[in-house]
């Protein structure tokens, strides 16, 4: 029997709302985001879980793919996938859909963005201890999807560590809950893990529980300027002390000049910041370095300057591996992608001196995207320096010629996952390494 050929998008669409009752319309692929193709999908806008059943259940029967999306901003994340055949906008799904102040727990569905959920928790003087290097437009469902993480996790950990639990849409319509709506929670596998950087692929997200802190009393962050081998040798010593910043990065961009900064960060009530601050001062002293501090809102602003650096630029690279071979390459890592860059200017890199994380962020030159391995330069210096590097965000003809090769045995584990909850490959094909 021949296989029968898929409805064109426009079909697909009106299909949908007939079924579902829901909104739908055919629409380009660039228009969710410019660095994806321009053929046409089905968008359908979900407002509940229920919605999001009810179009996980039609294309499941009718072997239709789907791809969730909120605000459309990480579709320029990780590979260069095949356009779906539904895209499932969660962005309208924004509640909080449950808080407890008092036990430090907040639920809210996948759409809400980082400011909206932050100016609900800053009411009651909570936070949520996390700043990836995205817009605060960014929605929380996509960041959960890309795995990203900020310098708050030398403190606080990931988004893999404040998520406590999940409701998840699996591709067939049913609705399964990870982990439980409670900090301690050690019983059995915490499968929440398993969807955090999935990119849609295993489930799509309706609810995350996060676990929260107390907003800080008091801001303070040291800014020590100094080459690169300076600042590693203070942060080693910072490293081997009985300090405990919320954040230690290593920074470069061309308003700094030739030099470096180490940016210290503490959460600590004023009394501990000021200790902390006098006891690095001491070690810049000992080591020739001159230092500055910023506090209260300077210093907000100091960390959401650096933090928009890195989102607007269309390439940021991921370097990751043990902090001390990560300092010590990022001259040649910032030298390496201004060769690359249209305007050195533009060129900003931040390395995690506890985390191991360092991202690099620049507009590329037009003549960069046509050569074969784009991005060449940096991969042969990570290779050198035994790091790890991963294409975060970049044109798909980069991500493209960019893949990072998976082990054997890491791969064959997920392809079994992947095989598992969506055995039909019907969720994000194509989103994950290795073509899952």
């Amino acid at each position: 029997m021949p296989l029968q050929s898929k409805p064109l998008p426009a079909e697909t669409a009106d299909a949908l709302h007939q079924a579902t009752g829901l909104r739908a319309r055919a629409v380009p692929m660039c228009t969710l985001h410019p660095a994806e193709s321009s053929k046409d999908t089905c968008v359908v806008e979900a407002k509940s879980e229920a919605d999001v059943i009810a179009v996980l259940a039609y294309a499941h029967e009718r072997s239709l793919t789907v791809l969730p999306f909120g605000s459309g901003r990480h579709l320029a994340y990780g590979p260069p996938a095949e356009v779906p055949d539904i895209a499932l906008m969660l962005r309208p799904m924004n509640r909080v859909t449950s808080f407890s102040p008092g036990d430090l727990v907040v639920s809210a569905e996948p759409g809400i963005t980082l400011a909206e959920l932050a100016a609900v928790l800053s009411e009651k003087g909570l936070m949520l201890p996390y700043d990836p290097p995205v817009p605060a437009a960014a929605t929380l469902g996509g960041l959960l999807s890309a795995g990203l993480s900020g310098p708050r996790r030398a403190l606080y950990g990931s988004l893999r560590d404040l998520a406590i639990s999940l409701r998840v849409a699996l591709a067939d319509g049913r609705v399964i809950r990870t982990g439980a709506k409670v900090v301690k929670n050690v019983a059995g596998y915490d499968m929440t893990k398993l969807f955090i950087g999935a990119r849609g692929t295993l489930g799509v997200v309706t609810e995350i529980t996060l676990k929260l802190r107390p907003l800080p009393m008091h801001r303070e962050t040291v800014l020590v300027r100094g080459s690169a081998v300076a600042l590693a040798e203070l942060r080693s010593c910072i490293a081997q002390s009985t300090l405990v910043p919320s954040r230690l990065e290593m920074v470069w961009h061309a308003d700094l000049g030739t030099d470096f900064v180490l940016a210290v960060d503490c959460d600590e009530p004023k009394p501990s910041a000021k200790a902390q601050t006098d006891a690095i001062r001491a070690m810049s002293r000992d080591l020739g370095l001159a230092m500055d501090v910023v506090e209260g809102e300077d210093a907000d602003a100091w960390w959401s300057d650096l933090s928009r650096r890195l989102a607007e630029r269309r390439v940021c690279i991921r370097l990751q591996g043990p902090p001390t071979s990560l300092l010590a390459a990022m001259p040649r890592a910032v030298e390496a992608a201004s060769a690359l860059a249209e305007q050195t200017e533009g060129v900003t890199a931040s390395a995690g001196g506890l985390t191991g994380v360092a991202r690099i962020a620049f507009d590329p030159a037009r003549a960069m995207l046509d050569r074969p391995a784009p991005l060449g330069a940096i991969a042969d210096l990570a290779a050198s320096a035994s790091l790890d590097m991963v294409v975060e965000r970049a044109p798909a003809e980069v991500r493209a010629k960019h893949q990072p090769t998976l082990a054997p045995a890491a791969l064959a584990l997920m392809q079994r996952l992947k095989s598992t909850f969506d055995p039909d490959n019907l969720l994000s094909p194509g989103r994950f390494w290795g073509g899952m």
